[in-house]
């Protein structure tokens, strides 16, 4: 016999073998039985993921403390040194500096080495934002760890207890 013969013979044996005979009376084990249980009926529930947001705004975690101070000196370091007022509101002009004004006792006025800033009504240095201007001080919102302060600039002068 060749082996492609006796190779068929045996696959044909293991077959008889290993199928259950219909006249053999034995019951057909759980993976015979015909098809699978019905299924039970169950409802379907769709469940959303709800987000919610604080209503107030929240400062931006990844911006530094100090970013809205990098353009331009801070409010401790501004002085009013001059204010040019009109009646009109934003023709009139304030001068900052971070150096200001020495007066002498004859009452010559100089000026101290430092940076002057001609700033109008909405115009921002540093940390100062100019919100309003009178003929004898400016009134400015100060920006610090973004809370927001209303402060006021005014002359120093000798009658008013000042240092000039």
């Amino acid at each position: 016999m060749s082996k492609r013969l006796l190779r068929g013979l045996l696959m044909l044996a293991v077959a008889l073998v290993g199928a259950p005979s219909a006249g053999s009376g034995q019951e057909p084990g759980p993976e015979e039985e015909e098809g699978p249980p019905p299924a039970e009926e169950t409802d379907l529930v769709f469940e959303r993921e709800v987000f919610q947001y604080p209503s107030f705004v929240r400062r931006n975690p990844f911006v530094p403390l100090d970013a809205a101070n990098t353009g331009g000196p801070r409010f401790e370091q501004l002085s009013v040194i001059g204010i040019m007022y009109s009646e009109k509101p934003n023709a009139s002009v304030a001068v900052l500096s971070t150096g200001g004004v020495e007066v002498a006792d004859d009452g010559t006025v100089s000026p101290v080495a430092g940076d002057a800033y001609y700033l109008k009504v909405g115009q921002r240095v540093g940390n100062v934002t100019i919100v309003e201007i009178h003929p004898e001080r400016v009134v400015v919102d100060v920006e610090e760890f973004g809370l927001t302060d209303r402060r006021t600039l005014a002359f120093q002068s000798r009658r008013e207890g000042g240092t000039q």
